[in-house]
């Protein structure tokens, strides 16, 4: 096998939960996430080059050593003991600084490509670590399944079958204003604001029971950087209120700036679409896409 094609989803926080800062000075945090329909799609093949070459028409997208798919590389290298180089080729449609995971998930499904190419040096456990190493995101992608992450957000707990199939193919409608927000910056928010800002972890484990208990998406959707954020880009708030009060469910994924809506058909696609474009205009990022 000479080369393979990935599709590299996106992810929305049906539940985002953070309880304080830590002692290596990470966020705890209790987190609700689900894979999307939605996402890039990385090409990675083998070359003998002796660099790896990363190729994106973006021109957003950083190309040079920061970028999460080359260290994911070094870090595969480092980890296998191999000096194998690739070539990555990224069909680039997750918006940065949005809250989807985007370049998580990129580094996640390189790890997964060149591990397949390699011969599958890299066990589950082994593969999870190096995700890990990357960033907090990057576990949730090797396997993409619906998962509570707990630590710094980097520790996935699938969820149990009858649980995770009531999330698989739910009609989701994502929405982004003309800005992204940094993580950084949304959890210095967060600590400005501590510690009202924090939510404890009894908490959010009672709103995950409820949820399993009950199957209503409705019953876990929260995020604690919604007010911190909000309190400082005014439009996000502002939309989010218009549409719960127009009976639509909906929130603020991750750090910002993407929201999400929940819709049971198509007409309430359009509902959500008109009182979206009303507020942000009609040249907004507008996706309809469902949960993996």
């Amino acid at each position: 096998m000479d080369s393979l094609t990935l599709d590299s989803p996106a992810k929305i926080n049906l539940m985002l939960s953070v309880h304080g800062r830590r002692d290596d000075g990470y966020h705890a945090l209790s987190s609700l996430v689900v894979a999307l329909a939605f996402g890039d799609t990385l090409r990675v093949s083998g070359n003998g080059s002796g660099a790896d070459r990363l190729r994106c028409g973006d021109p957003a997208v950083p190309a040079g050593e920061g970028n999460l798919i080359l260290r994911a590389a070094e870090a595969f290298r480092a980890q296998t003991g191999r000096d194998a180089c690739f070539d990555f080729d990224l069909e680039k449609r997750i918006p940065m600084g949005a809250g989807l995971g985007g370049g998580s998930s990129n580094a996640a499904v390189a790890l997964c490509a060149m591990n397949e190419l390699s011969g599958q040096p890299l066990g589950r456990r082994d593969l999870l670590g190096v995700a890990a190493s990357l960033g907090s995101d990057c576990p949730f992608f090797i396997d993409a399944a619906p998962s509570v992450m707990t630590g710094r957000g980097e520790v996935p707990d699938p969820l149990a079958e009858e649980a995770a199939a009531a999330l698989r193919g739910r009609r989701v409608i994502l929405f982004r204003p003309d800005f992204g927000i940094e993580t950084a910056w949304a959890y210095r928010r967060l600590m400005e604001a501590s510690p009202s800002a924090y939510e404890c972890e009894s908490a959010a484990r009672a709103r995950l029971d409820t949820f399993v208990r009950s199957g209503l998406l409705e019953d876990v959707l929260f995020n604690s950087f919604e007010p911190s954020v909000g309190a400082k880009y005014l439009a996000i708030p502002c939309l989010l209120e218009q549409l719960r009060d127009a009976g639509h469910a909906c929130l603020m994924s991750g750090s910002g700036s993407c929201c999400f809506a929940l819709a049971k058909d198509s007409a309430e696609t359009e509902a959500i679409r008109g009182i979206c474009e009303a507020a942000w205009g009609s040249g907004m990022f507008f996706i309809e896409t469902s949960t993996r």
